[in-house]
């Protein structure tokens, strides 16, 4: 049995950490952007900075927050460094101070949450009310081992913060908890590229009772207890669903927990609990059947993850008299795992972007890329970089933006790669690297800037213009807002006819790796654009509801583009650069 590591040495993401300079630039938000950078599995730290990072002395204790419309997620995260690493647990009052910052997001009245916390509280609170929001996750991230003390200290916090969301009239919000210490943070950096986290030989109760095979693949079927599944989930807790989508969502009482159901059903009707439930079907590396006798070499649940969770907390009496079904499938193909998980999981589909991996678009892109020395990546691979400059999966929603979609880009980034009608529209046959590099670039240009801002804003250094300017682009869906904006009036910026918008593109002798040449000139246009946007949308009324609404925000083009025309011989010359830097 390979044990978790107790010692930083023994940890592979430590010389990881040390040696990625871009996330070392956070300072002592560093080890919190590095692990939620895994844990979202997020390519670009700087988009993740500036979406979820807090900053300031006034943050209320919520140092990172985070909201995921696709997903229907909000992330609220806490840190601590500790001066030695590895120590035997993290300060349990650090995770309580969780509580702090999910009532100034939750539920304080938000005339005194503090300026750079207020768009982040009144964009969770609108998200929950209007059930875009189904999930808050609570996370401690730390340099310490993980302990007892620390685990109970955050369900206390999830408790509290479920009955916060409930007095907001919100019933069936779920609240989930975790802690990430130097085993959390290992654990993540090592599933990224096994299916299987767990390599060990388990015996599995129970004789076999039906056995299926076909090409690359076998499976057996038994029935086993709930009370060893339950010892299972005590051993092993999330690293048993390594290769699910979903992992355990927790067991906080709600109307209409499902986790709470099972719980329920096992204790009141345990011997119906096999009719009753679907069961569990897992991943393996291989299975051993001797005399009817089974046992597997490594395990990972793909499906069953809130059985197993809900009965790992249920009372052991309760667990222990019901029965489930249990299937097990041995598989060495990489594909066809994926479509294992995938079509066990029709609740959370397999990763979008990976289910255009051999699409020739973008292995051309791949290609084309390779040529300038710049990783696109396609699909998960086994390299272990934490991060890309450019993958689909990023790239995507920034293109559906720019391209006149910023509603799916925000709200159903999925579809992007689901539906083939989208697929086509963002990434069209003849779409080019050059092309995607001047998108990529904007992106990576705003980023900056709302960083930037909003950190003059935590500090109070902020100009009343800067601070009408992050009044716009504090918002979770600001960024496609910028992204469509700025795909409407290229003709303007350009000063020069666009016949088609995917024909404006960087130079290519600029398109090179860690130079940002044509970030800069974005850069520019962008300081001289922004403050002519904030006038506008503030005039369509608050920016909340502007950067969310397409009619709004075709209006704010047209008196973009107008005010532009207007002003092209003061504002012009400002974007030479840009149009110096691309081609069209």
């Amino acid at each position: 049995m390979k044990k978790k590591p107790t010692k930083p040495s023994q940890c592979s993401f430590k010389s990881a950490f040390d040696a990625d300079d871009e996330v070392q630039k956070y300072g002592s938000n560093s080890l919190l952007m590095f692990t939620m950078a895994l844990y979202i599995r997020a390519e670009d730290i700087k988009e993740l900075a500036a979406e979820g990072l807090t900053d300031g002395s006034n943050d209320k204790k919520a140092d990172f927050c985070y909201l995921d419309l696709t997903e229907g997620r909000a992330i609220i995260a806490q840190s601590y460094l500790a001066q030695e690493w590895g120590k035997a647990s993290a300060q349990a009052n650090k995770a309580s101070d969780l509580n702090t910052a999910t009532a100034w997001l939750i539920s304080t009245s938000i005339k005194r949450v503090p300026e750079h916390l207020k768009a982040k509280a009144q964009e969770l609170r609108r998200g929950l009310e209007a059930d875009e929001i189904k999930r808050v996750e609570i996370v401690y991230v730390h340099n310490c081992l993980e302990s007892k003390n620390v685990a109970e200290e955050l369900k206390s916090v999830a408790e509290a913060t479920h009955a916060k969301i409930k007095a907001l009239g919100v019933e069936d919000a779920v609240v989930s908890y975790r802690e990430l210490g130097i085993q959390g943070i290992e654990e993540l950096y090592k599933t990224r590229d096994a299916e299987i986290l767990i390599d060990e030989w388990i015996k599995i109760p129970g004789a076999c009772q039906a056995e299926q095979s076909a090409d690359g693949w076998k499976a057996v079927i038994t029935t086993v207890s709930g009370g060893w599944l339950r010892t299972l989930f005590e051993k092993h807790g999330d690293r048993l669903f390594s290769a699910n989508f979903r992992e355990y969502m927790g067991a906080v009482e709600r109307k209409g927990n499902i986790n709470q159901g099972i719980k329920q059903t096992a204790a009141t009707e345990p011997l119906n609990f096999w009719v009753y439930n679907n069961g569990v079907t897992a991943l393996t590396h291989r299975i051993r059947l001797s005399q009817a006798k089974l046992s597997v070499r490594g395990i990972s649940i793909i499906n069953g993850a809130q059985t197993t969770g809900a009965l790992g907390e249920s009372k052991k009496k309760h667990a222990g008299r019901t029965r489930v079904v249990f299937r097990v499938v041995e598989c060495s193909d990489k594909d066809m795992i994926k479509k294992i998980i995938q079509f066990n999981n029709t609740q959370n589909v397999i990763r979008p972007a990976d289910q255009r991996s051999k699409d020739d678009r973008q292995k051309r892109l791949h290609h084309d890329f390779q040529k300038y020395g710049i990783p696109y990546v396609h699909r998960r691979s086994g390299t272990r970089g934490l991060r890309c400059p450019i993958s689909a999966a990023a790239i995507g929603p920034l293109l559906c933006a720019f391209h006149g979609d910023p509603q799916t880009a925000s709200r159903n980034s999925a579809e992007i790669f689901q539906s083939d009608a989208t697929y086509d529209k963002v990434f069209r046959q003849d779409i080019s690297a050059e092309h995607v590099y001047l998108v990529q670039s904007l992106a990576s240009a705003l980023d900056g800037l709302k960083y930037d801002l909003k950190a003059k804003i935590a500090a109070n250094t902020a100009t009343a213009l800067e601070t009408q300017q992050y009044e716009v682009l504090k918002y979770s869906m600001s960024k496609h807002f910028i992204m469509f904006l700025l795909g409407k009036v290229a003709e303007e910026i350009l000063q020069s006819r666009v016949a088609d918008p995917y024909d404006w593109k960087s130079k290519p002798d600029l398109i090179k790796p860690g130079v940002a040449t044509l970030e800069n000139a974005w850069s520019t246009a962008l300081q001289a654009l922004l403050p002519q946007v904030t006038t506008l949308a503030l005039q369509q009324g608050p920016a909340y509801d502007v950067v969310r609404s397409t009619a709004l925000s075709e209006k704010v083009a047209g008196g973009l583009r107008a005010l532009l025309a207007s002003l092209k011989q003061t504002i012009g010359p400002e974007f030479r650069l840009l149009q110096k830097r691309t081609t069209w």
